[in-house]
């Protein structure tokens, strides 16, 4: 029995090439745009794209043959219930089903857009025409997240798809009417389609032309500082919200323009205890969140690499940390390389607008201890952790060219740079270590960032630091006039050619830009002369505290990137070439009255409750394990000691709780700020028995927590 046919032989064929191919062409594009801004894509996009395929290529099978819509959809989506329900049986692994639901959900989508598609080219002009405008919105949304509304992006990325929309529903309209017995049908149809291209592309370009003017109008605005469209505001900032609250973002491109975020949301305060050496000055250090060591010279953006070598950066969990627990990893003071003018510092963190699973510090932190914050202060801030880092004493978050007018901050730098000064080359590095911080993009583009760092240092004398401080000295040269040759811009505008290197444009062409530009721009200027550098993101540092020294205020426009450097014996130092701003210089409450500090835990004990006396506050708590003076200990046989709570404040999530609500087998967490603890010595050899013994009974306890 032979089906009936709703279209001859040749209008099928017809179909799949002139209307199924430039849609699938156009869905892959825009699925490979979508894959550079959403993470999930990234490595998918030519699967995804092959669903569509599968769905538009069927739906325009079925329906050349007299098959209904509805009865076939009704099947289709019996048979993709059928196979979740079956999915859920066999996979019984809750990460597989995962993978499976979220692949299988792709398909779906994806396929059902297809199916719909093909259904308008074959079936209906009003879906065909909803299919191109849908379609049309929807990469004109992407191309906005992923380009600015300059010229280059408009004519080279808005332009097709515009053609595209006129030529789908010109075509089916041809296909849907044209006679299908039409002799030679074939030349009949490409007739057509040359001579419509010819009509359209004549106009196009005539419309290009007229329209030029407009075109540069909107290019130099945003070139020359316009105001950016509100729409696309809050996406190029180095911070993003996570669901509870703000962090750093894990790429960083190099967009047309920046956002600066919000200078009146504040994120966090910390107190530093970090001084020069022998003075009460505040020696600030920026806070460092990530370190950007790939670099994607096609979308032009700086990136994270988790397996980055010589991985020095602390990644501690810090929801799944309990309060007053310990998180170390003296790993990452190995892998600096470092032993030269070290010591330890401490600082405070507390979070406002930060997200609470965000940790920052500057480097190198090696410990962290989630706290509480302090009962005057718990309307105000969300979260706090104690940290401590390993830190230079050549590190400060001084701009390393601008010290401020301050003959003390001058003397700092001329002495960090004879230090330095020892270091002739980098022959002890590594191999692995130089070959990846030293990694160069191929291309014309980076061979004359090389040329010009050349040029720069041509003069400059044979150590590194010499040519660091000579590219430092480029940023911050005058013209003959005296006015700064490179400056601070929010809007550095975007070259004219499209694909054309950003970073070449700002260094031989525009000369001005954010952070990103003069971090790129240094990073491969140090790495063509075979410096060992990174860009760390994170946090800029301003001292604008004389009422509480130690004490920042950290707000959402000092979210910064800025370079690293690494020399042998001193690890990885900070050296920041972007020009001066003065707006992150101006906040809103620079000096606010700080947080209470939270008191430092000399004893942490988690255990069960086996006994509790509510009337005389004594509890006996079963013990598994202890952190005392930040030492940990953990017993090898059930232990139990006795607390005191007649002091304590006792607590859960919901909030304070009385004494009466602890219960037997109670998890807890019972803390001591004790001095009775003060002078009470441990190492870290001790077994647990000997720690014990020096302890009173029963002991003094500040807070209990509820598990």
């Amino acid at each position: 029995m032979t089906i009936p046919r709703h279209h001859s032989l040749k209008t099928e064929y017809a179909q799949y090439l002139l209307l199924a191919l430039p849609t699938i062409a156009l869905m892959t594009f825009g699925i490979y745009l979508c894959s550079q801004w959403l993470d999930f894509l990234s490595d998918r996009w030519i699967l995804i794209s092959a669903f569509f395929s599968a769905g538009i290529f069927a739906s325009l099978f079925c329906f050349a043959r007299r098959l209904r819509f509805v009865t076939i959809s009704f099947l289709f989506l019996l048979i993709f219930t059928f196979v979740t329900w079956l999915s859920q049986k066999i996979l019984t692994g809750e990460f597989d089903s995962f993978n499976f639901g979220a692949g299988f959900n792709n398909f779906l989508v994806l396929f059902a857009a297809g199916w719909i598609s093909g259904y308008g080219f074959s079936r209906s002009r009003f879906i065909t025409v909803a299919w191109a405008v849908i379609l049309l919105s929807v990469l004109l949304l992407v191309i906005a997240q992923i380009s600015q509304p300059a010229q280059s992006s408009i004519i080279w990325s808005a332009a097709p798809v515009m053609v595209y929309v006129v030529y789908i529903i010109y075509i089916s309209e041809l296909l849907r009417n044209v006679n299908q017995n039409q002799t030679r049908f074939g030349w009949f149809v490409l007739r057509k389609i040359l001579t419509f291209g010819l009509l359209f592309g004549t106009i196009l370009i005539a419309a290009i032309y007229l329209m030029k003017p407009e075109f540069k109008t909107i290019e130099k605005q945003w070139g020359e500082g316009g105001n950016p469209k509100k729409d696309n505001q809050n996406k190029y900032s180095l911070t993003r919200e996570d669901g509870m609250g703000k962090t750093i973002q894990s790429s960083m491109g190099l967009q047309g323009f920046n956002n600066r975020a919000n200078k009146d949301s504040l994120l966090f305060v910390a107190r530093l205890d970090n001084f020069f050496s022998g003075s009460d000055i505040p020696n600030p250090l920026y806070f460092v969140s990530d370190y950007y060591t790939r670099f994607d010279s096609i979308a032009q953006s700086f990136e994270t690499d988790t397996l980055r070598p010589f991985d020095d950066l602390f990644r501690p969990d810090l929801l799944s940390l309990p309060l007053y627990y310990t998180s170390q990893d003296s790993s990452v003071i190995e892998k600096t390389m470092a032993t030269q003018n070290l010591k330890v510092a401490t600082a405070e963190v507390f979070k406002t607008g930060l997200s609470p699973r965000h940790f920052t510090a500057p480097s190198t932190a090696f410990f962290v201890q989630p706290i509480s914050v302090p009962i005057e202060n718990q309307e105000y801030y969300k979260s706090a952790y104690r940290v401590k880092m390993l830190v230079s004493e050549l590190n400060s978050a001084y701009f390393v060219y601008n010290p401020a007018g301050d003959p003390g901050l001058h003397l700092f730098q001329q002495q960090r740079f004879e230090a330095l000064r020892r270091i002739s080359d980098f022959s002890a590095a590594p191999a692995g270590f130089l070959e990846y911080y030293t990694h160069m993009p191929k291309g014309s583009a980076y061979d004359s960032i090389h040329a010009l760092a050349l040029s720069i240092t041509d003069t400059a004398g044979p150590a590194p630091i010499d040519k660091i401080i000579a590219i430092r000295n480029f940023f911050t040269a005058t013209d003959s006039t005296g006015n700064p040759t490179f400056r601070y811009s929010d809007n550095p505008g975007i070259p004219g050619i499209p694909g054309a290197n950003r970073l070449s444009h700002f260094l031989f062409e525009s000369k001005k830009g954010y952070c990103a530009y003069y971090a790129g721009a240094t990073l491969f200027l140090l790495r063509s002369l075979g410096i060992p550098s990174r860009i760390a993101t994170g946090f800029l540092t301003v001292d604008r505290s004389n009422k509480n020294p130690g004490w920042y205020w950290f707000y959402e426009d000092q979210a910064h990137a800025w370079v690293q450097a690494w020399f042998p014996g001193f690890g990885w130092l900070d050296f920041d070439t972007t020009v001066s701003s003065n707006e992150t210089q101006e906040a809103p409450q620079p000096d606010q009255t700080p947080p209470l500090t939270a008191q430092t835990a000399r004893l942490v004990a988690n255990g069960s409750i086996l006994t509790i006396d509510s009337s005389k506050a004594k509890l006996k708590l079963n013990v598994s394990d202890v952190l005392f003076k930040d030492i940990p200990f953990s017993p090898s046989v059930p232990f139990t000691i006795e607390l005191d709570l007649s002091m304590a404040r006792v607590s859960k999530n919901s909030g304070q709780i009385l004494i009466g609500a602890l219960k037997h087998d109670m998890r807890i967490v019972a803390v001591s700020f004790s001095d009775v603890f003060k002078d009470v010595v441990v190492s870290g050899n001790e077994t647990w028995e000997s720690v014990v013994k020096k302890w009173p009974t029963p002991i003094p306890v500040d807070e209990v927590i509820v598990m």
